[in-house]
């Protein structure tokens, strides 16, 4: 017998995923508290981040919404760093999956009112009517889907030299073998221009002779 789960079903299913993954954000990074008086501009701000805009159309189009309180530059700067001042950004910058949906998806766990949300995008959308937003545009998505998959294979190539060439030193080295970090100095008083290292050294004690042996390996850390 075949099951099938109806429209309904599957859409359950993706609401139920989606909320579990807000609850591990929730968790794992608490959720920032920004002044009620801030929140106007902070959601405009992830609005013009949902319609991929530069900074200047962000400006420009922030400051139609607000009128006579419109923002400078700096202020805009300022409010933006705010919103971008968390450990999880600083954690998926170098991650593999460092996208603009996984950007947006964080900041929805940031700014979570559904209604200012729709609100903000609105207004901003408004201004761009020809402009999707990011999760809406598959061009995009299928761009960032194929930068994710190119900075993955690279990753995998780094992983597989790394090993190959940590399987090289194992194979020329004895077991008891360890590998150190060195500088070494030019000769020279106050030399800010040679490259004093840091070099790589394997360093083992001969079982015969008892005693501590040395061999360049070479400028690129093998452990890592």
């Amino acid at each position: 017998m075949f099951s099938f789960k109806t429209e309904q079903e599957g859409s359950d299913v993706s609401a139920r995923t989606r909320n579990n993954i807000t609850d591990y954000i929730n968790f794992m990074f608490p959720e920032k508290s920004f002044k009620e008086k801030e929140k106007p501009i902070l959601y405009l701000i992830k609005s013009c981040e949902n319609f991929d805009l530069n900074d200047r159309e962000s400006i420009d189009s922030i400051n139609k919404v607000l009128r006579d309180k419109s923002i400078s530059r700096r202020t805009y700067y300022n409010y933006k760093k705010k919103l971008y001042d968390d450990q999880i950004f600083d954690l998926l910058k170098n991650s593999c999956y460092n996208t603009y949906g996984v950007k947006l998806f964080m900041l929805d766990s940031i700014l979570d009112d559904r209604e200012r949300t729709e609100k903000a995008d609105k207004l901003i959308g408004q201004q761009f009517p020809k402009r999707k937003q990011v999760v809406e545009d598959k061009e995009k998505q299928d761009e960032e889907l194929n930068s994710v998959m190119n900075r993955a294979q690279v990753d995998i190539s780094k992983f597989q030299e790394m090993e190959a060439r940590r399987s090289q030193i194992d194979s020329t080295f004895p077991t008891n073998h360890t590998i150190r970090e060195e500088f070494v100095k030019c000769g020279k008083e106050y030399c800010l221009q040679c490259p004093h290292g840091p070099y790589y050294y394997a360093y083992w004690k001969d079982i015969e002779t008892k005693k501590l042996k040395k061999k360049y390996i070479g400028i690129i850390d093998p452990r890592q």
